[in-house]
């Protein structure tokens, strides 16, 4: 009788360690003190991950499984504005789309200053959203969102354990972009494919970039990259995918449609937009603006941001392998773009992971500039919350943050590529199999 006891206890515990061994051998510790960039940027996001994590829980989940019927009870939800778009297209009211209080009318207070802003080919991809009901179509939109944020991170194949997905799962990034269930781990996932894949799946790639194009200022850069890569075959099928859907939604909805985007372009909802200074955007021209520079000057930095990133990422695609090309044109695509809100964090948050995947081990600079940088929206989130305008100024900064991580991985990855074996600079293009 002591004896069987005894046997099954003993069995019980060799089970328990089993299943201890089995989860270190899944979590992976060692790598998370030795390849993850290193100590101080693994602390942040540990600390960042925490506290989001619980605002999550204290949240309610911030409304993400809210599934209401009315538009005028969903709350903090910018996915309704497409909803919104797709339903005014199917009421054959797509022109007043880009009216931003015919646009608006049906929406709680909290979403009253949501605008349209994309392109009228995006109708091509809401107009469908409509036919379901707004909680069928959250569901459609959420499913997808997700399969292209936890697809982007396969993609890279950092190959730590859990811990990208962990880690990214509770990020600023995804925090945002999930709470306000915005299209950024979409338009993240096909640039990300586009870049990566572009010499051996042309036809694919040039797909993915003229779906981009819904989003336009996220693939600014993209002919750039395309052409230093000399990646032709993609930017041909790119253009073709582009005009397609261009005169697709002229022969659907009329010419009509795009004159209406141009004059909200020149002084209707987009010019609200970009002549706003909100605390979450974060790009050089806004930079200037909350500083108190005219519109011109706004302009003007904003060019010269796009100019210099242009050149970044046309060396970046020339001189370096593909896989840290597109790292580091990821992060130049960000300065570059004249929007870029707190919910594209994914951008500096997938950037960083694939310079994690290539060098495992960062110097103490650039733990501690890029952990600000992967967490810059919840900081300006704290102070918001404590003095608006010392929120102001710390948003007015982060651009300059995210230049400096830039230097900071060119200077990195350039130097660990000379230092390797068999690792030569040079046309990056010809690394792409090697990558």
């Amino acid at each position: 009788m002591v004896s069987a006891a005894f046997n099954t206890i003993s069995s019980a515990c060799t089970g328990l360690l089993k299943v201890r061994a089995r989860l270190l051998d899944l979590l992976r510790a060692d790598d998370l003190n030795n390849r993850f960039g290193g100590p101080v940027f693994v602390f942040v996001l540990i600390a960042v991950s925490i506290f989001l994590g619980s605002s999550w829980y204290q949240n309610d989940w911030g409304g993400l499984f809210d599934f209401h019927s009315n538009l005028s009870d969903v709350q903090r939800e910018d996915f309704v504005a497409f909803y919104r778009a797709g339903e005014m297209a199917l009421q054959g009211r797509a022109a007043e789309a880009y009216d931003p209080v015919l646009f608006s009318a049906p929406f709680s207070e909290k979403n009253e200053n949501l605008l349209f802003l994309n392109p009228p080919h995006a109708l091509l991809i809401f107009e469908p959203l409509a036919l379901l009901s707004y909680p069928a179509a959250k569901l459609v939109g959420m499913t997808v969102f997700f399969a292209s944020f936890f697809g982007m991170i396969y993609m890279i194949r950092p190959n730590l354990a859990a811990w990208p997905y962990l880690f990214m799962l509770l990020s600023p990034g995804a925090f945002y972009a999930f709470q306000l269930l915005q299209l950024s781990p979409l338009i993240t996932f096909l640039l990300l494919f586009a870049m990566l894949h572009s010499r051996d799946k042309p036809f694919l790639s040039g797909m993915a970039l003229a779906l981009v194009t819904i989003k336009p200022q996220y693939g600014l850069l993209l002919p750039v990259f395309l052409f230093a890569a000399r990646d032709w075959r993609t930017f041909f099928y790119a253009t073709i995918g582009t005009i397609g859907l261009l005169a697709l939604s002229v022969a659907i909805y009329g010419a009509g449609l795009w004159e209406a985007f141009l004059t909200s372009m020149q002084d209707g909802a987009h010019s609200i937009q970009f002549s706003a200074n909100h605390g979450m955007m974060s790009t050089v021209g806004s930079s200037f603006g909350k500083w108190g520079v005219s519109p011109e000057m706004r302009l003007a930095t904003q060019l010269l941001s796009i100019a210099f990133a242009a050149v970044v990422v046309w060396f970046a695609a020339r001189r370096l392998p593909r896989i840290r090309a597109v790292a580091v044109s990821m992060l130049a695509v960000t300065l570059a773009s004249p929007s870029f809100m707190y919910y594209d964090w994914l951008f500096y948050s997938i950037a960083l992971l694939i310079v994690l995947k290539e060098v495992p081990r960062w110097p103490l600079t650039l733990q501690a500039t890029a952990a600000l940088l992967w967490i810059s929206p919840t900081i300006h989130d704290v102070l918001s919350a404590r003095d608006w305008l010392t929120s102001m100024i710390f948003s007015s900064l982060v651009p300059l943050i995210a230049l400096v991580v830039l230097c900071q991985v060119w200077v990195l990855l350039s130097r660990e590529a000379r230092s390797r074996p068999g690792h030569s600079q040079g046309d990056g293009t010809r690394m792409h199999a090697a990558s």
